[in-house]
């Protein structure tokens, strides 16, 4: 990554599940973007975090795979 790069779509991920399965999701994105804001909800979903890429929404659903399912994620634009 380079501190240059300008992204065009931003994205907040929710989660359940411990650090373990945030850490797991944003190493998966890592390479795509970049990942901050991290937070804890108090109530499910239990981790967030905001994401900017330039990927769509559809090639990040396909980046994740099946960890999409197994943390259930839910990514607002």
């Amino acid at each position: 990554m380079s501190w240059g790069t300008s992204y065009t779509r931003c994205f907040t991920f929710h989660g359940e599940g411990d650090i373990a399965a945030a850490t797991a999701i944003q190493a998966r994105l890592r390479e795509h973007g970049v990942c901050s804001y991290f937070n804890w909800d108090p109530k499910p979903p239990r981790w967030r975090f905001f994401y900017e890429t330039n990927l769509s929404e559809a090639e990040v659903t396909q980046v994740l795979g099946v960890m999409f399912g197994r943390f259930k994620v839910v990514m607002e634009t």
